[in-house]
Order: C-alpha cells, then sequence, then structure tokens
C-alpha cells in the first residue's frame, strides 16, 4: 500500500510508485513522450492519496505527472487504474498553507476548470 500526504507532486509521486509497485520494468517504459508508452498491465497498488493543497484535483485523476530533468519535460503516466483507491479530502489540511501557496494553488484549479472552454477543438485525420 501507499499513502501520500502532500500537493499535487506528491500524490503524483505516490500514483506512480503504487503502479510500479504491481508492473513489471521501469518508469521509462511506461511513459508518454520520453519512454517507451507501454499500457500498464496489472492494476497499482492499493493507494491513498491525502492532498493538502486544492489546485491539481491529482487525488480524482488517472495520470501522474512526472518531471524528467534529463529532458526538460514533464511528462505522464496513465491508467485507468490509478485511480487512488481512497481520497481523504480534509479543507482544514490547507488553513497552514502560505498565502501565496494558497493564491496559486487556487488559481490552478480554476485554469483548469476554465481551460476546456476556452481550447480549441482539434480535428483528429
Amino acid at each position: 500500500m501507499v499513502i501520500s500526504i502532500g500537493g499535487g507532486s506528491a500524490v503524483d509521486a505516490g500514483k506512480a510508485i503504487a503502479a510500479m509497485l504491481t508492473n513489471p520494468g521501469e518508469v521509462l517504459d511506461y511513459l508518454e513522450i520520453i519512454g517507451g508508452g507501454k499500457a500498464l498491465s496489472k492494476p497499482s497498488a492499493p493507494f491513498i492519496a491525502i492532498p493538502t493543497t486544492a489546485g491539481t484535483g491529482s487525488e480524482v485523476t488517472r495520470n501522474a505527472v512526472l518531471a524528467s530533468p534529463e529532458h526538460r519535460l514533464k511528462v505522464s503516466l496513465r491508467s485507468p487504474s490509478m485511480l487512488p483507491t481512497i481520497a481523504l479530502v480534509d479543507p482544514g489540511l490547507t488553513y497552514d498553507l502560505p498565502p501565496g501557496i494558497t493564491a496559486s494553488t487556487g488559481l490552478d484549479a480554476l485554469t483548469q476548470v476554465i481551460e476546456p472552454y476556452v481550447s480549441c477543438p482539434r480535428k483528429i485525420q
């Protein structure tokens, strides 16, 4: 079992760790763009997400955004099985955040909600 407590990066790291505990190979085998892009063949290990910020919504998504400093990119590891088993969401965990972090994570959440409405659909050829 994996438990992550923290912001979106900590929760995404937990999801990736839970997925790699049950799937063979290296994480690079499964990453989009810079890796093999293979599909995960087995469900992730049980995972509990405890977010402490309100910005990313990572506790309710089926992907983990991971940074690759070597490639200077952020890439995704995706699978329907990567949704956390349990998400313990307590707004009280955000009360001690510095005002700047509270503002930036709130704007992150707002941006993610607005983005689908202002993005142009692309045609698949």
